[in-house]
């Protein structure tokens, strides 16, 4: 019987089941490294063997450690330092650091037009509404000065400096929340979408009603009006933002929350 073709071109000996390709060592090596890390076998922090210890241990030679290792520090899972005590070691994670790639993430999908200006309203609608349900239920410290602040009214004549005091309100209920990964996810996906989608520049009726929604979910937020908050949080994004960043027809229609 004839032998069949992989899709490599290399011929397959018949009744031979499909087998998966070999990846390179250092593939192999960083995705056990990866693993261990993840798990939290190798804690924050803790320096790893050198590449001549883990070599023998993995039976690969240290420049197949050299290059798992320098996959991990592009993934930001591990970093090296110079020195006598320097090394490699398991990287403190860092909120601002996990926001960059996020960002870095949402643009390449955006710019490939794998996700569409609906996608990233809904994803604000599902990040932004929560964060004021928090940041409501909180009411305290410096975030409610930051709400005050961001939220204070702003000539709407003056494009940038209301297209910039938005951009802060709307981190700073992220922020207010408390909850480190809606800010951290929350951020990128408005950036992006103001980036990306936005189709034309707004009027000064866009701005005045904008920044009334921004002072009355304020004032729900400091009565500590959980529920209110989380219900014009997501009607400002449906009502306020969706003409912003979708077409009329799909705006008028139904906006971002369907």
């Amino acid at each position: 019987m004839a032998a069949k073709t992989t899709p490599t071109g290399a011929s397959r000996p018949s009744g031979l089941p499909p087998l998966r390709r070999v990846q390179s060592s250092y593939i192999q090596v960083a995705d056990q490294l990866r693993d261990l890390i993840l798990r939290g076998d190798l804690a924050v922090g803790q320096k790893l063997p050198s590449e001549a210890e883990m070599a023998p241990l993995l039976g690969v030679s240290r420049s197949t450690i050299r290059e798992a290792l320098r996959i991990l520090t592009t993934e930001h899972l591990i970093e090296t330092r110079r020195g006598i005590q320097g090394g490699a070691f398991v990287a403190v994670p860092d909120s601002e650091r996990l926001e960059g790639m996020f960002n870095t993430s949402f643009s390449m999908l955006a710019l490939t037009n794998q996700v569409d200006a609906r996608s990233f309203l809904q994803a604000m609608r599902a990040l932004e509404g929560p964060a004021a349900a928090l940041a409501a239920a909180a009411r305290g410290g410096d975030q409610v000065e930051e709400l005050k602040r961001t939220a204070a009214m702003v000539d709407p004549a003056d494009q940038e400096a209301a297209m910039q005091q938005s951009a802060d309100f709307h981190s700073a209920i992220l922020r207010a929340s408390g909850n480190k990964l809606l800010e951290a996810m929350g951020r990128p996906v408005s950036a992006v979408a103001r980036s990306k989608f936005r189709r034309t520049v707004p009027g000064l009726e866009f701005w005045e009603r904008n920044q009334r929604a921004h002072q009355e979910l304020l004032k729900a937020i400091l009565a500590g009006d959980e529920n209110l908050a989380y219900e014009l949080a997501t009607r400002h994004i449906d009502e306020d933002l969706s003409p912003y960043y979708l077409p009329p027809e799909e705006a008028d229609r139904d906006g971002a929350g369907a």
